[in-house]
């Protein structure tokens, strides 16, 4: 993550200017390039009707903002988890939880999406087991599973130290595992939705990855036209 995505019509630093300065094309191709990266960090926390509006309000706030950015998509993802945090304090307040924030799971808020009815069941036993987890473990996971970063990247992205990061990942491995056995029908299951974990997330990240080239792609071919 650490290197700013560049194609024919420039960087992402480069576009989120002219998107600031009033180039709609320019907002165009940053949301092609990273919607994808947002919409996979939220689509798992909230209901799909809320992540729709956090993915758009995500960019919004960039757009409307006059702060430096360095790393378009790291700021991206910050954005977008910061907004998660605040459903979450609501959601919580709503359901008069006395919980802290940190203490609070997704699945203790909302059911499991309905659209999970057709995958395979390793699938929905690994996301159900992931949102199971204390909120603030399902973000360094996804972000380090879903989207490939390392621990210092995941730190610039949720504003915490590197340590706590480290921690958080080592106690979301073990929770998350802990989950899963208590979801597992046997054994045997278990083991193989702890080995979808690494088979999906590599999946995820080619996809994630795939849309990245194709919006660099359809930059060039624009430019050409």
């Amino acid at each position: 993550m650490g290197r700013d995505l560049e194609g024919s019509d420039g960087t992402d630093v480069e576009l989120l200017a002219a998107w600031r300065a009033g180039d709609p094309r320019s907002g165009k191709l940053l949301w092609t390039r990273h919607h994808a990266s947002v919409q996979a960090q939220v689509r798992n926390k909230v209901p799909w009707a809320e992540a729709r509006d956090v993915l758009q309000e995500t960019f919004i706030i960039a757009l409307n903002s006059r702060s430096e950015v360095r790393n378009v998509r790291a700021y991206l993802l910050g954005i977008s988890l910061n907004l998660v945090r605040d459903h979450f304090r609501k959601a919580t307040r709503r359901q008069r939880l006395d919980e802290r924030l940190d203490g609070v799971s997704v699945a203790g808020l909302y059911p499991d999406p309905e659209q999970w009815v057709g995958a395979k069941r390793e699938r929905r036993l690994l996301l159900h087991a992931m949102r199971r987890v204390q909120l603030k473990l399902q973000m360094v996971l996804e972000l380090r599973y879903w989207e490939g970063l390392r621990d210092h990247e995941i730190a610039e992205v949720l504003g915490r130290p590197l340590g706590t990061v480290k921690t958080q990942l080592a106690a979301g491995r073990e929770a998350l595992a802990q989950e899963v056995r208590s979801l597992g029908r046997t054994p045997a299951e278990v083991h193989s939705t702890l080995d979808t974990l690494e088979e999906w997330a590599a999946r995820t990240q080619a996809s994630i990855a795939e849309l990245r080239a194709v919006a660099l792609g359809h930059a060039v071919e624009d430019r050409r036209a």
